[in-house]
Order: structure tokens, then sequence, then C-alpha cells
């Protein structure tokens, strides 16, 4: 085998190791506390904007508690991706605002005298 081949054949194999080697990915449950989850509408939006993102595996919202609970592998989207998504859709996630012009386009009964006070 010639000196060539020799290089080629080694790199073949430490990629593999590298591949081999790879963190298994694992699917998380991140809880979250939505502040505007307390309609039927609300939730439909929550939901659909959170399956927008890759790598989330199931949502599950409650809006008698205004709570969610999203699965995802963390290989493919972070909790703060997560975070910062659905803020961007005017979502307060966690008692952080998220954005006031996306905010207002959310329908009127995502709105509850707490939620609105808050702003």
């Amino acid at each position: 085998m010639n000196l060539k081949n020799r290089i080629l054949l080694n790199a073949i194999l430490f990629a593999l190791t590298l591949i081999s080697c790879e963190k298994e990915a694992k699917i998380l449950v991140l809880e979250l506390d939505i502040a505007e989850l307390v309609c039927i509408d609300g939730q439909k939006i929550f939901e659909g904007r959170i399956l927008e993102l890759e790598g989330i595996k199931t949502v599950s919202a409650n809006i008698q508690t205004h709570k969610a609970q999203v699965s995802h592998w963390d290989n493919q989207v972070s909790a703060a991706e997560v975070r910062a998504h659905l803020r961007d859709y005017g979502f307060t996630i966690d008692q952080v605002p998220g954005n006031v012009i996306a905010r207002g386009r959310l329908p009127q009964c995502c709105f509850t005298s707490q939620t609105e006070s808050d702003e």
C-alpha cells in the first residue's frame, strides 16, 4: 500500500472515529409559563409557531394553567432558541415580554387584565 493510500485510509478511520464518538441526541422537555396562553386562539397560535422550529418533537399547552411543555431534540434546537422564537411572535415567556409589534397582532382574547397591566 503506497503512502497516499495509507494517508487516505487513516483519514477515513479518523473521521469514522469522530463520528462514532459524537454525542447522542437526547429529547429534553422545556416547561414554559406563557402569559398570553389564556384562550383557544392563543393556544392554536402558540402551537403553530412552536412547531415551525426544526427539532420540536411534541408540544402540550394548557390554557387553564398558562403553561406549556415542549419536547425537543437537544442537538437541533436549544431552550434559548425556543424562547426567543416565541418572544419574536409576541408571547411573554417566563415573565419576559415578547416583541411589542408582534404582541399587538395576537388576538384580543389572549390578554387578561393581568397581562394588560404588565405592559
